[in-house]
């Protein structure tokens, strides 16, 4: 998670990171982690997907060592909700699409997405 260090309409412009009251806010939610090539090179967590409890909410929570990469989720993130995409049926695209490939990342659940991002940030 990060604040926006360039202007949000530059193409190099960093994700905005949710604010307390948006983290502090929502109740349960789903995720899965993302994992993938990190900024400065390894393997490992890029970020977590997340859905709301009632699916009308949902995002992607970006991973402090991988914010380029994470980044670029969190654009094709918005460009599906511009395209009228619900949040659950991104989640629920990338559920049926990209982890059943996978025996390594399965679905969970945080009961508050304030303590889903701690959980991304510690990953």
């Amino acid at each position: 998670m990060v604040d926006t260090l360039l202007e949000p309409s530059s193409p190099f412009s960093l994700v905005r990171s949710p604010t307390t009251k948006e983290l502090e806010t929502e109740g349960p939610v789903r995720y899965v982690v993302v994992s993938g090539r990190q900024d400065d090179g390894p393997l490992g967590p890029i970020g977590a997907i997340w859905l709301s409890e009632d699916r009308t909410r949902g995002g992607f929570l970006v991973h402090p060592w991988a914010l380029w990469e994470g980044s670029e989720f969190v654009r094709g993130y918005r460009s599906a909700l511009r395209r009228h995409w619900t949040p659950a049926a991104i989640y629920g695209y990338w559920r049926r699409e990209v982890w059943p490939r996978s025996d390594r990342e399965e679905e969970h659940q945080a009961e508050s997405l304030r303590l889903l991002n701690e959980l991304v940030a510690a990953l």
